[in-house]
């Protein structure tokens, strides 16, 4: 790497250097590219050698052919190609991508800069020509701000910054070198300048506590703070508010009085503190004989305000992560409130529940006896009556029209309508082919003797009532006693599962009981071969019922007519059961579908009327409770609901929350 550096007598580092040679990097045409390094030259002859190149690529091939030197400073002057390009193609090079640079420019305005400028990757901008020696200062201030930032543990910085992190060489103005002191320094050195005017001024020692100034009142002096500790406070409707101490800074009351405002803030001593009492006259005084103590004055008023602007910008950081804290413990406690009342009311749905169980074991209890009896009964009084039918003069055709007419099945309307057509035929009178239709009598031979016998026919009539009452007294009992068994199932004590449960035998249990409601509904059953399953009986009760009341409400119109659910079981696999429940009403919007399962979720209000509320969610939890799984599908007509229930059931100490 080679420039007009190389005359300046720069020794280069020996083979085996742990130091790395610094270069400044000139990007400029010539000559321009060496009047500028021979300037530089002059501020860092004693730091680093400088380099010069043409354009932005002659300055990339020499930095890639010399990747031994370092360097912390890069001066390019403006050009017609884009300044924020050219900066982007140096910091393709590694050792450039952490380079101060600086542009020399002799345009008023640059609208080529602004992603430099996004990206902090420009430093300072010089206006050329300026005044001599500009250039070799602001090139070696650059150069020792970078080592002291990327190269503390160097040797040549430790030469060029002091242990506080100041570069030994300290700034011109006496504004600049102020504000690099400690503020504590600023206010002494104000101190002592004032006392070179006004003389030793005394020290007051103040208990923690003490007000120095208060808030709401004229502020005509300032207080110097030499020792101790004191905080802003300010009255609000909130109470009062105190500031850090480190926002109050080291001269008291000093913003007051540059502005000729009442105090904003009453300043209280928190510890004992050492202070020094100016007046404005005195203060005023000081000024006008020691123009330097201007300096000290305005680095004070720029430390305070700093101060207090960064602790403001700190509070306000504050106040948004707290708002932020504040906004999600607020979600958080909407959600616990949420989670509570559904939890609620599923309490109530559970109570609901047991209610209806505990009334229907009551039932169960209460009608059983005397449903059995009645159905003894109903059997000893068809006996009976056949024994006396066989003592009738008739007996034989009595019997018999008897026993027909009692275990008749029922037939489709038109197998009737059938067998009354053939009557008529035969008998050439519809009246009385209706009369020996309803005693029984369908063939048409025996029913032309009949017809001849008036007495034989006023007998069959009778008899064929009887049976008639007598099946209708035994179909009503039975009904009755699977009602009565199909409620002791549903109001079954949960308890331990119990094992060997026919889930067919459920699924019926739950249609009879619900018949009332399914009496307008085609209800299709395919079964398939089913083993015994072990589960909690009443809980799958609970499950089946939920499930086809869903199905009613889907239906909705189709109720009345046309409306249709189909029953499907069969095994996946050896270790499952599955148990599908489709219905042929309206559907599930595909927005609403994935909600269904979740607590109080309802459509009932809207056009889809399916779900109830907190069923479908109960039916999810028996289903996970018992290690199945339970799937909705839906579209327009059709809505399917698949279970999957193991056939060992959950474990013995798993407890179903519904």
């Amino acid at each position: 790497m080679t420039g007009p550096a190389d005359r300046t007598g720069l020794e280069r580092p020996r083979t085996g250097d742990r130091l790395a040679p610094l270069c400044i990097l000139i990007v400029a045409p010539e000559p321009l590219a060496a009047a500028i390094a021979e300037e530089v030259a002059r501020g860092v002859t004693d730091i680093a050698e400088v380099v010069c190149a043409a354009d932005v690529a002659a300055a990339c091939a020499l930095v890639a052919a010399h990747p031994d030197r370092v360097v912390p400073l890069v001066l390019m002057t403006a050009s017609p190609e884009s300044t924020d390009t050219r900066i982007a193609v140096l910091d393709e090079q590694a050792v450039l991508r952490r380079a101060s640079i600086l542009l020399l420019t002799d345009r008023a305005r640059h609208d080529d800069l602004s992603l430099a400028v996004d990206r902090d990757r420009l430093h300072a901008v010089i206006t050329t020509p300026g005044s001599p020696g500009i250039l070799a200062w602001h090139a070696r201030a650059q150069t020792v701000r970078w080592l002291s930032v990327h190269r503390p543990a160097d040797p040549r910085t430790r030469a060029l910054v002091a242990a506080d992190g100041r570069p030994v060489a300290q700034p011109e103005s006496d504004l600049l070198r102020l504000l690099e002191l400690d503020t504590q320094e600023v206010a002494i050195q104000l101190l002592a300048g004032v006392e070179r005017v006004l003389g030793s001024r005394p020290r007051l020692l103040l208990p923690a506590g003490t007000r120095l100034i208060h808030e709401g009142v004229d502020v005509d002096a300032v207080l110097v703070v030499l020792r101790g500790r004191v905080a802003l406070d300010h009255a609000s409707a909130a109470g009062d508010l105190r500031l850090h101490h480190d926002s109050t800074g080291s001269v008291v009351g000093l913003l007051s009085l540059a502005q000729q405002q009442r105090a904003f803030f009453t300043a209280r001593a928190t510890t004992e503190v050492e202070v020094v009492h100016l007046s404005f006259e005195q203060l005023d005084r000081a000024l006008a004989v020691d123009a330097s103590l201007g300096a000290a004055m305005a680095a004070v008023s720029i430390r305070a305000l700093a101060k207090r602007l960064r602790r403001a910008d700190q509070l306000q950081v504050e106040k948004t992560q707290l708002n932020h804290v504040l906004e999600r413990e607020r979600r958080q406690l909407s959600e616990a409130l949420h989670q509570l009342e559904q939890a609620r009311l599923e309490l109530v749905e559970q109570a609901r529940y047991a209610t209806l169980g505990e009334l229907a074991a009551g039932i169960a209890h209460e009608l059983n006896n005397p449903v059995a009896a009645m159905l003894r009964a109903t059997t000893y009084v068809g006996e009976d009556l056949e024994r006396v039918l066989a003592s009738h003069p008739q007996g034989r055709l009595a019997g018999e029209i008897f026993a027909a007419e009692r275990d008749r099945t029922p037939r489709s309307t038109r197998e009737e309508r059938a067998a009354r057509r053939r009557l008529e035929a035969a008998l050439g009178d519809t009246g009385l082919a209706q009369r020996l239709f309803d005693a029984g009598i369908e063939d048409p031979d025996r029913a032309r003797v009949l017809a001849a016998d008036p007495s034989s026919l006023d007998l069959v009539e009778a008899v064929a009532g009887i049976g008639s009452a007598v099946r209708n007294l035994e179909v009503a009992s039975r009904r009755m006693c699977e009602l009565v068994t199909s409620l002791r199932a549903y109001a079954r004590p949960k308890g331990e599962p119990v094992a060997g449960i026919d889930v067919h035998a459920g699924l019926e249990d739950t249609l009879r009981l619900m018949a009332h409601r399914l009496h307008a509904v085609e209800v299709v059953r395919r079964y398939g071969d089913l083993p015994p399953i072990r589960c909690h009986p009443g809980e799958l009760e609970q499950l089946w019922t939920n499930l086809l009341a869903n199905a009613l409400d889907a239906l909705g119109d189709n109720r009345g007519g046309g409306g249709r659910i189909e029953l499907i079981t069969d095994t996946p696999d050896l270790r499952h059961v599955r148990v599908q429940i489709r219905d042929n009403g309206r559907g599930i919007d595909p927005h609403i579908l994935p909600h269904v399962f979740e607590p109080r979720f309802t459509t009932k209000q809207g056009a889809v009327r399916y779900g109830l509320g907190l069923g479908l969610a109960i039916a999810r939890r028996i289903v996970d409770a018992h290690g199945g799984t339970i799937d909705l599908r839906s579209e327009p007509g059709s809505t399917l609901v698949t279970l999957v229930l193991p056939v060992d059931g959950p474990p013995d100490d798993e407890d179903i929350e519904t």
